[in-house]
């Protein structure tokens, strides 16, 4: 099961955005998608772009939560998107279960009545949702209401308890080089979980522990019952050398969490991620990393970051598309560069 919320901001222009978001689907897993504002029409756009792509293939979203959809432009007559009309069928014919919350303190829209009506056996919530942010202890109320009553359409779609998914009881935590070099059962129980995570893609084991112990930067690590089962290195410079969790304990959002928790320690963060890493790239963007578009900005950082120079594979909706040599030659086949808060403002 996964959880998929486009974030119409995070990729520029709405088509862009519709774009990546189409090339996130994952017909292997179960997803569950929340849209917000104009984050509803990256979402749907998205959606009819699949169908068209594959008419003959079910939707990629098993159920969405639509909330507070900017409708305006819809009112006036303008398209989803360019080339589309919203209402022609295309919304229907996906058969997705859909929960539209309106905000009726800026008036239900004929927008908002004609998306209800054309999303396939979708239900019509009317209640004050904010657009522009919350204040204070009505806003974060107002925030876990809209939370729980999407969860519990998840819930009663999927027929289980949506976001109360029984995962491990886990420990997190981390360890600087100087700790891991005191710490060598650490180090190698660490490289064992990478080398474990990544299969015939990963570094030598060798490689893992001397990266670990010799280099400044930090291991975030998170265990079950004591036993090691995912972790996460990150160089001083911010750069991300591995993130992995053991096989039999995937699907329980460790990987969310160990990133989540790296980002509190080390601000300023990059990684380079596989171009059909689908999995990989839902979790970097979750965690709010921003693809980069620019091929002299990928340039430099990776210049002054690994060393290498690229050749360049091309660009798509998810960014610029490249290849260079890892350590000791090998081609790391096609990639993307993906940088996180200050960075990514330069992006």
């Amino acid at each position: 099961m996964t959880f998929l919320c486009p974030d119409p901001g995070a990729l520029g222009a709405e088509d862009r955005s519709a774009a990546a978001v189409t090339a996130l689907f994952d017909e292997r897993a179960v997803t569950y998608a929340f849209a917000r504002g104009t984050g509803v029409r990256v979402l749907l756009a998205a959606l009819t772009a699949w169908l068209r792509q594959l008419p003959r293939r079910p939707s990629p979203v098993a159920a969405m939560v639509l909330c507070a959809p900017v409708t305006e432009s819809w009112e006036a007559g303008a398209p989803l998107y360019e080339g589309a009309d919203p209402f022609s069928g295309e919304l229907t014919a996906l058969g997705v279960p859909t929960l539209v919350i309106d905000d009726t303190g800026n008036r239900t829209g004929a927008g908002t009545e004609a998306l209800w009506h054309a999303t396939h056996a979708s239900v019509l919530v009317e209640e004050s949702v904010a657009r522009h942010g919350h204040n204070g202890a009505s806003g974060a109320s107002q925030v876990r209401a809209v939370w729980e009553r999407a969860a519990a359409f998840f819930s009663n779609t999927s027929r289980s308890e949506f976001g109360r998914m029984r995962g491990p009881e886990l420990e997190v935590g981390f360890h600087n080089a100087r700790e891991l070099r005191l710490l060598p059962d650490v180090a190698a129980e660490a490289a064992d979980v990478l080398v474990s995570a990544y299969g015939l893609l990963s570094h030598s084991r060798e490689t893992h522990i001397r990266r670990m112990v010799d280099h400044p930067g930090t291991l975030v690590w998170a265990r079950s019952g004591g036993l090691l089962v995912g972790c996460s290195h990150i160089r001083a410079d911010g750069k991300w050398g591995a993130c992995g969790t053991v096989p039999e304990y995937r699907g329980y959002g460790i990987g969310f969490r160990l990133a989540r928790t790296g980002l509190r320690q080390v601000r300023d963060q990059f990684v380079e991620v596989g171009q059909n890493a689908t999995h990989g790239l839902r979790l970097v963007l979750g965690c709010g990393f921003r693809p980069v578009h620019d091929e002299s900005l990928v340039r430099a950082v990776l210049r002054t970051a690994v060393h290498r120079e690229i050749e360049p594979v091309g660009s798509d909706a998810l960014g610029f598309v490249y290849r260079r040599k890892r350590e000791g030659g090998k081609d790391t086949g096609p990639l993307r560069l993906c940088l996180h808060a200050s960075r990514s403002a330069v992006a």
